[in-house]
């Protein structure tokens, strides 16, 4: 197994991801929010921020079961593996039907009591909430075929068939609009859409694990004991991060009402796309981290060391130039983008975009803890920020808005991970915070000051008539940031250390396509 190849064709896969997503959301978002309307739109995201919820029924096993397989992957025990899968099988499909019954209970009695929403709107929330629910319940048992996905550590499968699954839900959701459908045609066609990759994710875990054999009669009581073992932490995790997601939209509906959902979606969405662009190397750590984890020798601690300082570095140097960019043009992106009516949005943006910061550098170390076998300190700290987080929400809103609900999200936050999980993750690879530090932030930092300046240098001299516009002379901050960073932040040995991997990776990609050539007689210039 090649875990620098994997790696490489994973984060290269999971750019594209991006890419489909970002492009999607920049040119969908308002094209939705105007066939929909405010409150329309906004119905929607409050519904499906219910829904969210029920994902907690997973109970932690998604990851639990990803570190039991891929413990047991990296001592050759096929059998075990097997067992595993099968029995969470059996144990995700009684999960779906809890999953179902509580939406359906939902819909029935929960909506029709829901603070602030209209009697004209219950049958459509009911409609959105059931048809999201049968997506939400059948996903459960497939699971599985992610976890031997991930565990094989073969993410470009699963980013392939996400990027295409996106791009057909993406011109569905166009076409019906465009023809004059609503929100309910919109979402019936995504969730059949999303029924339909669940084929292709399981034709990715053949591919990744040919030795898969999925058998109910090899149910194991005893492995869900195993598994529970470390799940019911990364369950608590998942509340905390739930709570912390999804939280906001569902208290900003019930005091604010659905237009003001709409109006903060704006942020989410975009302070979401920061941390996408920034993070998609963390998502990929954590079977890593298991394996090494698993060596424990002075080797595998130097690596976990070095993957902590490395992740960290190259997460803190995106998030710092895209924040900087973020910060300088928020006001006439939303609103060439949005249109007139979203300006609130701007505010709530700015103070998610600075906590973004924390958010994508805290990544890495999340991955340490729980690859580490911390995730106890990590499940408890997350719930204490996510109920601080509800609570200053709670009080926030009703006196400032939606500025109120971002800080809220942002103060516990911030808080928890520079002085608890920080500290943490440093002594489990034994570094100091100081050392740790200035060899992560001191490059971003740099940087950040060149393109701050550069940035309102280009505010204050031109003004900014087209959304074109303004993403053009945001890359033109982007590559004064990228280039201070590389000249000023950057010593000689990392500089020529990241040169030699971008020729390897580069090295590497080219024999993928030459191999491509070789079977299928295509020229290189064609695939």
């Amino acid at each position: 197994m090649n875990v620098g190849w994997n790696l490489v064709a994973g984060t290269a896969t999971r750019y594209l991801l991006l890419a489909v997503n970002v492009c999607l959301g920049i040119f969908l978002m308002p094209f939705t929010v105007r066939h929909l309307g405010a409150n329309e739109y906004g119905l929607w995201m409050l519904v499906a921020s219910m829904t969210a919820y029920f994902q907690l029924l997973d109970l932690g096993y998604g990851n639990g079961l990803v570190r039991h397989v891929a413990a047991a992957d990296a001592r050759g025990d096929t059998a075990l593996i097997n067992r595993l899968l099968s029995t969470f099988v059996v144990v995700y499909a009684g999960i779906g039907l809890v999953a179902g019954a509580g939406i359906a209970a939902l819909a029935i009695w929960a909506l029709p009591r829901f603070p602030r929403l209209q009697l004209s709107q219950i049958s459509e929330a009911r409609f959105v909430l059931l048809v999201i629910g049968i997506r939400v319940a059948a996903g459960f048992p497939m699971t599985v075929f992610g976890a031997a996905t991930t565990a094989r550590q073969r993410f470009a499968l699963n980013n392939m068939v996400a990027a295409v699954t996106a791009l057909l839900s993406g011109a569905l959701t166009f076409a019906l609009l465009a023809a004059g459908y609503r929100v309910r045609a919109v979402v019936a066609g995504s969730t059949a859409i999303s029924l339909c990759s669940y084929v292709a994710y399981a034709w990715t875990a053949k591919r990744a694990f040919p030795e898969l054999r999925l058998r109910p009669a090899a149910f194991s009581p005893s492995l869900i004991r195993q598994v529970t073992a470390f799940s019911m932490y990364v369950f608590i995790l998942d509340i905390a991060i739930q709570i912390s997601v999804n939280i906001d939209n569902i208290v900003i509906g019930a005091v604010l009402g659905t237009a003001a959902v709409a109006v903060f979606a704006v942020a989410v969405r975009l302070s979401d796309f920061q941390r996408q662009v920034s993070n998609q190397f963390n998502g990929m750590m954590f079977p890593i981290v298991v394996r090494y984890s698993a060596a424990g020798d002075s080797e595998a601690l130097d690596r976990l060391r070095n993957m902590m300082i490395e992740g960290t570095r190259v997460a803190l140097t995106l998030v710092f130039g895209i924040t900087v960019c973020l910060m300088t043009f928020a006001a006439p992106l939303v609103s060439r983008w949005m249109g007139p009516g979203f300006e609130g949005s701007v505010l709530p943006l700015q103070v998610l975009a600075v906590t973004g910061i924390v958010i994508v550098g805290q990544g890495p170390l999340g991955n340490i803890l729980l690859g580490t076998g911390r995730h106890r300190l990590l499940a408890c700290v997350s719930l204490g920020e996510a109920i601080a987080n509800l609570i200053l929400t709670v009080i926030l809103v009703g006196r400032y808005g939606l500025v109120g609900a971002a800080v809220g999200t942002a103060a516990p936050l911030v808080l928890a991970n520079l002085f608890i999980l920080l500290p943490a993750a440093c002594r489990e690879v034994r570094i100091s915070i100081t050392d740790f530090l200035r060899a992560v932030a001191v490059a971003p930092a740099v940087g950040a000051v060149f393109a701050v300046a550069a940035g309102a240098a280009l505010r204050h001299s031109f003004a900014l008539p087209s959304l074109g516009r303004i993403f053009v002379e945001g890359a033109a901050v982007g590559v004064v940031y990228l280039i201070a960073v590389w000249l000023f932040g950057f010593d000689a040995t990392i500089r020529a250390r990241y040169s030699a991997y971008a020729r390897r990776s580069f090295v590497a990609v080219l024999g993928a396509l030459t191999a491509i050539t070789r079977r299928t007689g295509a020229s290189p210039a064609t695939i």
